[in-house]
Order: structure tokens, then C-alpha cells, then sequence
């Protein structure tokens, strides 16, 4: 009977060992997958910091090519000019 008991005991003892060292894999991949989803975030948010600075040099390239548009009808509109005092000149 005695013996019986020292066997059970060892065999729980087993047991806890295992248990524990299996709860210690999860608490390390735990951890890990932590870092992972911190990594992650940071390069989420370089992410969208990026996106902006992309959204904003595209709004810059738009309003340069308005700009452009306009000094272009300005050129036209001088030229249109320019052309019609050669046609037309004052007397």
C-alpha cells in the first residue's frame, strides 16, 4: 500500500513537471506573440504616417498642376494677345 502511495506520488510529481514546463511553452510563445503584435503595430503606424506623406505629395502635385494649367491659359491668353496686335496693329 505504502508503495502504491510513493508511486502515485512519484507519478504526480511527474505529472506537475510536465504541466509546468508545458505552461512555461505557453507563458515564452505568449510573450513572443506579444512582441510580435508590438512589432506589428509600429509598422502599421509607419505605415499610415507614410500613406499621409504620400496623400499630402499628391495634393501638391494636384495644386502644381493647377498651377500650371493656369500659367498655361495666361500663356494663351497673352500669345491670343500678341498674335492679334500683329494682325491688328494700333494706328
Amino acid at each position: 500500500m505504502v508503495n502504491r502511495n510513493l508511486q502515485q506520488i512519484a507519478a504526480d510529481l511527474q505529472e506537475n513537471q510536465k504541466l509546468e514546463q508545458a505552461q512555461q511553452e505557453v507563458l515564452t510563445a505568449h510573450r513572443q506573440l506579444q512582441e510580435q503584435n508590438e512589432e506589428l503595430l509600429e509598422a502599421e503606424l509607419m505605415l499610415q504616417a507614410e500613406t499621409q506623406q504620400v496623400l499630402q505629395a499628391q495634393q501638391l502635385v494636384k495644386q502644381e498642376h493647377q498651377d500650371v494649367q493656369k500659367a498655361q491659359e495666361k500663356l494663351q491668353q497673352a500669345q491670343a494677345a500678341a498674335m492679334s496686335l500683329q494682325n491688328n496693329p494700333i494706328q
